[in-house]
């Protein structure tokens, strides 16, 4: 079935990337390969499909699940099980596929080979070690550090020659960043800052090696990102766990030397300007925020112009950044106000900072400007997509400031100000809050047909509000009458009959008796509508 040679290289290829993907001196990943081996050698890999890049199967476990192996990107294969990353499944199937192509021991002996270079490596390190005096570089010195991580990115680098970019970008992080992190120092406070310094400079050597290759929009996306919000991620995990210590005075200078290091994440790409700026202005909400620093920051910014014509907006937001750490709110307010409409969601982590620190009087000038600004910004040229994910986010953050000033009507207005994009969210508040008038009039507002709002919910507000509900029936009869169809007429009577029971129970007979005969004579010409009238006893002949 596999006996072409393009299908060889693509299976040996799949290969290769488990091997880096699940080394073999992983306990986790030796007992992936192994517990796939006895899925396989079970026979319960079936019903294979193949296409140019890919191939699907069935794997019998304790249930059958669906498996989809991508040569190319082996870490994108997909398995239906629970699992969200290569299961045993997907490693079933990857065995039933080699097998065709090769010896399985062939592909087994190869696995193995880091394992066994991997003791030799140990024992050598441990005998080395006797010999060595000294370390790799000067706790006491950033300087010292950066030169040790490129002197270990250059090593790294001889050894990845043979890859391609996009598999470049994987090793940074799952080779290169585990081997510095492995050096790090032992003192619990500066082993977590030593952390965040080699997640910093993995991430800018990721964005520099990106600035080579030119990825598309799907790479960017879909590859790359999650390997550079996972170490976002794990610098803010770091200072989370820097501010379990007291953190030595000694740290001062580290700290210091490290804000023009910090500063190259606004400048080292053109891609990822969100990631990248988040991580600064993180960086220097939790470890920097000391005017003296400030002040220099701002010195550097105003005399770097040539980045400044480079990078205009990292360059903007670094020092709008520099005012909030001073709480200069009015000035960055206006410096907002003129900015891109694309500075809005740039506000969520000064939000956030204000919201952990409970600090309410400057949250109250944030939200309202923030609501403010928040038309142009669903005004912009954006996707559904984007903005809708924008909203979503800082209407959880209103949702925050909320519960702390308990101040409710705050989230409706928010709420109203982000329509259409926080529809989910004022829907389900103002049916929390049984406003069900208000809840209809949103309704109607976006266009929503009756047969598009949940029956559930539009029994409940007749309940509570009947009449709210009348101009929803009265629309939907319309609506059905135009499209002159027989089907459309019987719909319209329904609503009618509807329409008749709820002016019943507000006492508004006449008022309906009134409405039916002023519909029927505009139609009297629709014969069909007529008979269906009389069907529904509505009219008589």
């Amino acid at each position: 079935m596999l006996d072409s040679e393009l299908r060889k290289e693509q299976v040996l290829g799949a290969g290769e990337q488990i091997k880096r993907l699940l080394p073999a001196n992983d306990e986790h990943s030796s007992n992936l390969i192994k517990r796939g081996l006895v899925l396989y050698r079970q026979g319960n890999v079936y019903n294979i499909k193949t296409t140019s890049d890919s191939i699907s199967a069935k794997v019998q476990d304790v249930t059958s699940v669906q498996v989809r192996l991508n040569f190319e990107f082996f870490n994108l294969s997909s398995c239906s099980c629970p699992s969200n990353s290569i299961c045993k499944h997907i490693i079933a199937t990857f065995l039933y596929i080699y097998a065709n192509v090769d010896r399985l021991a062939t592909f087994i002996d190869h696995w193995k080979e880091d394992k066994d270079q991997q003791n030799i490596l140990t024992q050598l390190k441990r005998a080395s070690s006797l010999l060595k005096s000294g370390k790799d570089y000067d706790e006491n010195s950033l300087s010292s550090w950066i030169a040790f991580f490129d002197d270990e990115y250059e090593q790294w680098r001889d050894k990845a020659d043979s890859l391609s970019h996009n598999q470049l970008v994987q090793s940074l992080y799952l080779h290169y960043y585990p081997s510095i992190k492995l050096k790090a120092p032992a003192s619990p406070e500066m082993k977590q800052f030593f952390n965040i310094q080699a997640a910093v400079t993995t991430f800018i050597k990721m964005a520099e090696l990106l600035n080579k290759t030119k990825p598309d929009d799907y790479m960017l996306q879909h590859i790359f990102s999650p390997y550079l919000l996972q170490l976002v991620d794990e610098v803010r995990a770091a200072i989370k766990e820097m501010k379990r210590y007291a953190l030595p005075f000694a740290l001062d200078p580290l700290l210091e030397d490290s804000i023009g290091r910090f500063r190259d994440l606004l400048f080292c790409s053109e891609y990822y300007e969100f990631e990248r700026l988040s991580l600064y202005r993180t960086l220097w909400l939790e470890l920097l925020r000391r005017d003296k620093w400030i002040a220099k920051e701002r010195e550097e910014l105003a005399a770097d112009q040539e980045n400044y014509k480079l990078f205009p907006a990292e360059y903007d937001l670094a020092r709008m950044h520099m005012d909030f750490l001073q709480s200069k709110d009015d000035h960055l307010f206006k410096n907002l106000a003129a900015a891109s409409v694309f500075a809005f969601p740039y506000t969520f982590d000064w939000i956030e900072d204000l919201i952990h620190k409970k600090n309410i009087q400057r949250l109250s000038k944030w939200f309202s400007f923030s609501v403010q600004i928040i038309p142009q910004y669903i005004n912009a040229p954006a996707s559904f997509e984007e903005k809708r994910g924008t909203i979503h986010y800082f209407m959880g953050l209103v949702k925050r400031y909320v519960e702390q000033t308990k101040n409710e009507q705050f989230y409706e207005d928010a709420c109203q100000a982000a329509l259409p994009y926080s529809f989910s969210e004022y829907h389900d508040f103002l049916l929390h809050k049984q406003k069900y008038r208000k809840w209809i009039e949103v309704q109607a507002l976006l266009g929503f047909s009756i047969v598009e709002i949940d029956p559930f919910y539009l029994r409940e507000a007749e309940k509570a509000e009947p009449k709210a509900v009348l101009p929803l029936y009265h629309h939907a009869v319309e609506e059905e009458i135009k499209y002159k169809t027989r089907q459309n007429y019987k719909t319209a009577v329904k609503y009618l009959k509807k329409l008749k029971t709820i002016y019943r129970k507000l006492k508004k007979e006449e008022v309906f008796e009134n409405y039916l005969m002023r519909i029927s004579e505009e139609h009297r010409r629709l014969r069909a509508f007529q008979e269906e009238l009389r069907k529904g006893k509505l009219i008589h002949a």
